[in-house]
């Protein structure tokens, strides 16, 4: 009696393998890589480039120029300003909220053109 229940056993565990590594085979076929993306069109490859990068390059110059100029004829006025306002006060230790406003804004041009001087 012993013989037929091993055997069984026997079976039943060839079996259960068997399943189990074919259900595993079949799971790491499944995962593949995904399809590329198509290629990007391409005309006729003799044609001149739509944007030239030279004449994108000097357009952006000149606008940082522009924007660095007006920056810093804002900032003369600003310091003028202040050097006025301050001027008329005579009290050398109270500064009102006006003269502490404008030197935040001082800050603020003057980050605005070292940022501007960099690029």
């Amino acid at each position: 009696m012993i013989p037929p229940r091993r055997d069984f056993l026997r079976l039943l565990g060839v079996a259960t393998s068997a399943v189990i590594g074919t259900a595993l085979a079949a799971a790491q076929g499944r995962h593949k890589f995904p399809d590329p993306p198509p290629p990007a069109e391409q005309g006729d490859p003799n044609a001149p480039p739509l944007v030239d990068p030279q004449i994108t390059q000097r357009v952006q110059l000149k606008q940082n120029e522009k924007e660095f100029r007006d920056s810093l004829a804002s900032l003369y006025e600003r310091v003028s300003e202040l050097k006025q306002d301050t001027e008329v006060m005579h009290s050398a230790g109270i500064f009102s909220v006006k003269v502490y406003k404008q030197t935040g804004e001082i800050e603020h041009l003057a980050k605005k053109l070292r940022n501007l001087a960099r690029s």
